[in-house]
Parts: structure tokens; sequence; C-alpha cells
């Protein structure tokens, strides 16, 4: 059966706070496990009103602590930003504390501007030559060959390891190296299809993995109605008009301001073409496209971004979908 992860990246929405925004990812990893959701991943984000998460190897222990077999992981640890090293200790540390339950998802991506960049002391090192390294010393816990420097706590079993990517660059970087992949199309899907041939045709087999194994994520939103669904869609359509034509650095909107907002031309015609990557409607229709992406794609997980002004909207769409696609 297709597996379904939900990714979280702590959307703080107007009126909410940060704390509360990471109280409620917390909130949502139990529900999630009670739902039957394979995966739950935190995500990094820096310098930003609109997610409150920024580190997501400590919120991943929180999430460990309040849940019991969800697998729980990055979505992803930014690579370019950290030591291989320090990376691989984190994620020992994590494995050690709960055992067979932790993913270890990297991205390339800086997770904000070049202020961001700068105040992180970011190296201008190859990063998927620091993810050769992380890989390297992961695979060697209790010996490292190259440099006789072992990743401590040594002599545990290695993270499920993740390639997370847009570009055809990290699609085969994954594939090289035998490990599965995730695409995020709700970032952008410009190059998914390329993506996908790229990581099939150029695969090979590793002590991670035997075969290709791909995820997909993706934003969606499933409401009891087609009409409910747009309704609770307007949170991230401002959102993106705001963000995205005017440069806005701002929390997600309450449904009020949301609802009453009068897009543009300019702003709609974005709406729509960012639509075309996601899937929002009622339970029969978002779960038909689902199983029929994962069918088209051969794809094995898919990985949900929900983003509501409501709270309970978020939890309700996540249930209705969760449901759906088990019949």
């Amino acid at each position: 059966m297709l597996k379904l992860n939900i990714l979280d990246q702590s959307p703080v929405v107007e009126g909410v706070s940060p704390k509360d925004a990471v109280r409620q990812t917390i909130e949502l990893a139990k529900f999630a496990e009670e739902s039957g959701y394979n995966r739950y991943w935190a995500a990094e984000h820096h310098n930003s009103r609109s997610f409150a998460s920024a580190s997501p190897e400590i919120l991943i222990s929180a999430i460990a602590d309040q849940t019991k077999t969800i697998r729980v992981g990055s979505g992803g640890v930014l690579i370019s930003h950290y030591s291989p090293l320090k990376i691989a200790e984190q994620f020992n540390m994590l494995q050690c504390l709960y055992p067979g339950r932790i993913d270890l998802g990297i991205g390339r991506a800086p997770g904000g501007d070049m202020d961001i960049i700068k105040a992180l002391r970011t190296s201008r090192e190859d990063s998927f030559l620091k993810t050769d390294e992380l890989i390297n010393y992961l695979k060697h816990s209790s010996e490292n060959k190259r440099n006789g420097i072992v990743a401590v706590p040594a002599g545990i079993d290695i993270p499920e390891l993740w390639i997370l990517g847009t570009s055809p660059d990290s699609a085969m970087f994954a594939a090289e190296k035998g490990l599965p992949y995730c695409f995020g199309s709700f970032i952008n899907d410009e190059h998914m299809l390329q993506c996908f041939q790229n990581y099939y045709q150029n695969f090979k087999p590793s002590i991670f993995l035997e075969r290709p194994y791909l995820n997909l994520a993706l934003f969606s939103i499933c409401g009891e109605t087609a009409e409910d669904a747009i309704r609770i869609a307007k949170c991230t359509e401002y959102w993106l008009s705001q963000t995205f034509l005017k440069g806005k650095n701002i929390p997600f909107p309450d449904e009020e301001t949301a609802l009453r907002y009068n897009f543009s031309m300019e702003e709609k015609m974005l709406i729509e073409y960012r639509r075309k990557s996601a899937v929002i409607g009622d339970v029969e229709t978002v779960a038909k496209k689902l199983k029929d992406l994962a069918k088209k794609y051969a794809i094995h997980e898919l990985t949900i971004v929900t983003i509501t002004s409501n709270f309970e909207d978020r939890k309700k769409s996540y249930r209705l979908l969760s449901e759906s696609m088990k019949e």
C-alpha cells in the first residue's frame, strides 16, 4: 500500500505565537501517528516569520519522545550550513535514543537569503562533497577508515538517509549513491519528470538500498467538499501573493484576512500556476489524484504539506486524506 507521510514546517499563523506553532507541530505528530501516517518530518527555515522550525534535529527529539512508532526525521537538514561530522553525531545520537525510527533527510537549499548565509557562517564547500563526507561518517560509525575520526555515539545502526531536492543534479546524486530520493514539488516542480527519469535510469544498489525508492512531497488540502477545500486553501494563496510577489516576510493570514482579500490579476496567475503542482479538493478527488500520481510515476511514498489558517482544519484535512487513501 502507498505510504503517507507529513512534512511539517511549523507554520506561524497571524495571532498564533511561534511557541504555539511548535506545540502544534508536536500535537500534529501525535495525531499523525494515531491516523496511520508513516513518517513525520520537520523542516528547516531561518529568519522567517512564516515558519517556526529552524532546528529540526532538536524538534525531532521532542516529537519522537511524544510518539511511539511513527518514523521521525528532517525534511531536511540544510547541509551547506553545517559540518558533516556534527550532523552525523546529532543523528547518531537521535538513532541511539529512538532506535529504528530516525530519518535523516539532506537538503542543499540555504533556507533563507544572503543575510542568513552570512549569519550562519556558511562555507563555500560543495554540498555534494559534504554529503559524501556525511555518508562516510555514517557508514563507518565504529571505524572511519579515511581520517580516523568517528562520529559518536558509535556502533549503532545508521539512520535512514534521504536525499531531498528539486533539481536533476540532486536526483542523479541520490541514484549514484544508492539512496532514497524525495522530490519537493511543493517548492518547485519544473524539473520533476527529468528528476524521476534521472533517478530511475541511473540508480546503483548500495548498502543503503537495493532498488530505487521514490518519495514525492507535495502540497495538498483535502476537504469534505471542493468548496470547503478551496476556502481553506485561501490561507496559502494569500501568503504566496504577499511573499513571492511583494517580498514580505509575514506570518500566514488568519481566515478572515485570507477570505476578504481581493487578488489582483497577477496574483491570480501565480496562484493558478502553483495550483498545478498541488492537489486540492474534496475527499474523492484528492485520493484519486494522489493514487494516479503514484501509479504514473512509480512513487512509493507521498509526503504531504498542508497549511491552513485554522489548526483544526489542518488536522481534519490530514484525517480525511488518511482515511480516503486506505479505501
